[in-house]
């Protein structure tokens, strides 16, 4: 019986048969498919020795370009490993697509592959727009989403010119194939945007999903409910950002009104007195309680996020965009069976309840000046 596979020929010490199994590919089938796998060998032995390092100098010229864009955090590449050169090479020709050394540079878009990793969620804009101008686009550029996600981000997606692809995973990111001049050629890479939080629970992901667990259930809820957190942590950022800016704002709108106050002051006790209580008591007051909001921080927020973008009170439509934090929380007091998330003041007291359901109903008061509306009697 003919023995399977060449075994004289390897790949770092990975003999046909050897290298296939690593790779979940089965013999006879890519022997069906007529890759020989002589001809892979010296693809590999041709990468290593007069591409890759080429490649390695490509990406750390372009991550310096790109490491200057405002907005970026931090800019991570990497250069296409060999092996998984060679298991690409077989998974598209499973697919009808023969890539052969003559043409394999023009084949593949992602032996340069790089990220720019940002810290809010609403910086995705300037930092797209930044790399067009910068690289014109192989292709169509793609921006990945999770279902449900705003629509008026994916419109917005549209107007730019990319393509939003709903992700089955809930994967969050900007896919664009970038051209990129080098002397009297072009070269192609892939520039991926995403922030922190979602390229943790990106890598997190791949580490427990891949290669053996793509359709464990148990596995792949908890990863959703994962992905959730990290999407409620990106609306945190943004949203402590714009409260940061809103507090300035309050802050030098107070101390413009003491200037005014002050300049009424003139010759009158009466009226300087009325002076002096005024300012005393718009020295106590600010935007909202602040022991109040210390000791009910789930509850002020909401309030103090209703202020801000629905003054009226009327809706709570402002309230979508923080859906990823109520569907976290209920998935995780679903799975370990709990009623309610409790946390205790310094006296023992319940300082806040988060209830399994209504978290975000009707029932919460609309936040004033001063804490919380009073019910009237």
């Amino acid at each position: 019986m003919m023995k399977e596979g060449n075994t004289d020929l390897t790949i770092n010490g990975k003999d046909e048969k050897a290298f296939l199994a690593a790779y979940q590919h089965n013999y006879k089938s890519v022997e069906e498919i007529g890759l020989k796998w002589e001809a892979l060998v010296d693809l590999h032995e041709h990468y290593c020795n007069n591409v890759q390092g080429s490649l390695n100098l490509i990406a750390q010229q372009v991550a310096q370009k790109l490491m200057a864009i405002k907005g970026a955090y931090i800019v991570r590449y990497r250069v296409k490993d060999p092996e998984h050169i060679i298991d690409k090479i077989i998974r598209k020709a499973k697919e009808g697509r023969i890539i052969t050394k003559d043409t394999f540079l023009d084949e593949i878009d992602d032996f340069v592959g790089l990220r720019i990793l940002h810290l809010f969620k609403n910086s995705w804009e300037e930092i797209y727009e930044a790399v067009a101008k910068e690289y014109a686009a192989k292709e169509q550029p793609v921006a990945y989403h999770r279902k449900g996600d705003d629509a008026a981000f994916l419109e917005r997606c549209k107007q730019l010119g990319l393509q939003p692809v709903e992700h089955k995973a809930g994967y969050r990111s900007v896919h664009y194939v970038a051209v990129v001049p080098i002397l009297s050629t072009t070269f192609k890479c892939e520039i991926q945007i995403r922030t922190i939080f979602e390229d943790a629970w990106s890598e997190i992901d791949h580490l427990v999903r891949y290669p053996n667990n793509t359709d464990n259930k148990l596995l792949n809820n908890y990863l959703m409910m994962f992905n959730r957190l990290a999407g409620c942590a990106d609306e945190m950022g943004t949203f402590l950002m714009a409260m940061k800016a809103n507090l300035s704002q309050m802050q030098q709108e107070r101390e413009n009104l003491l200037d005014e106050i002050e300049n009424l002051r003139g010759k009158n006790a009466k009226q300087n007195k009325k002076i002096d209580e005024l300012k005393k008591k718009l020295d106590k007051s600010t935007y909202m309680e602040w022991p109040y909001f210390l000791e009910n921080p789930m509850q002020s927020t909401l309030d103090y996020i209703a202020a801000i973008q629905n003054p009226s009170g009327s809706t709570f439509d402002y309230l979508n965009p923080y859906v990823d934090m109520q569907e976290s929380i209920e998935s995780i007091l679903k799975n370990y069976n709990l009623d309610s998330f409790q946390q205790l003041d310094k006296n023992g007291k319940t300082a806040f309840n988060l209830p399994k359901a209504g978290i975000w109903s009707t029932d919460i008061k609309p936040f004033t000046l001063g804490g919380p509306k009073k019910d009237k009697k």
